[in-house]
């Protein structure tokens, strides 16, 4: 599993990013962020060669989770940069300051975006099915394990048949 360098502070100021562009979407609560950090890191990792913060994550019930979330947000909580409260079910992070995205890129922003407009209006229980379905190394690990973020190159769709065959015909040759 390849290790990159955690950057906190982009990571925090991600986090800002995150819940001030969903500050009115009525469905985003936690569930929504950790997704959105995940699939933030690993769509950038996947176009952009790197991810954006470094973060590790980890497989729990409901989908990919930032390791570094809870103790990021109450820094930032301890900063009054956002406010953390419960409405209904959901705990809702509110950006209280505006990010600094002058440590991201603008591929980086873009990217962030286009993730936030796939879980924008959906459930938290959808966003968690489909955090399932389209989390290769989710499906891979234990629950409380790390997930690669290399995981999300396996491809999920099915080799064609003529790659299958050259495979097997490699296979035989060689003795694997």
């Amino acid at each position: 599993m390849a290790n990159w360098d955690y950057d906190s502070a982009k990571f925090n100021e991600l986090i800002l990013y995150i819940v001030d562009r969903c500050a009115d979407d009525p469905y985003f609560g936690d569930t929504h962020l950790n997704k959105v950090l995940f699939f933030s890191d690993a769509f950038a990792l996947q176009h952009l060669g790197e991810p954006i913060t470094g973060a590790r994550y980890q497989k729990l019930e409901f989908g990919p989770a930032a390791v570094a979330l809870l103790p990021a947000r109450r820094e930032l909580e301890a900063a009054q940069d956002v406010e953390v409260t419960m409405d209904g079910w959901r705990r809702v992070t509110r950006a209280m300051r505006e990010p600094d995205t002058d440590l991201f890129t603008d591929d980086e922003l873009e990217l962030v975006d286009q993730v936030i407009e796939l879980v924008k209006g959906k459930r938290a229980k959808t966003v968690s099915e489909e955090s399932h379905d389209n989390s290769p190394g989710w499906n891979l690990v234990e629950e409380g394990e790390d997930i690669p973020l290399e995981s999300q190159l396996i491809s999920r769709e099915k080799p064609p048949s003529e790659v299958l065959e050259r495979g097997r015909e490699l296979a035989a040759k060689f003795g694997w």
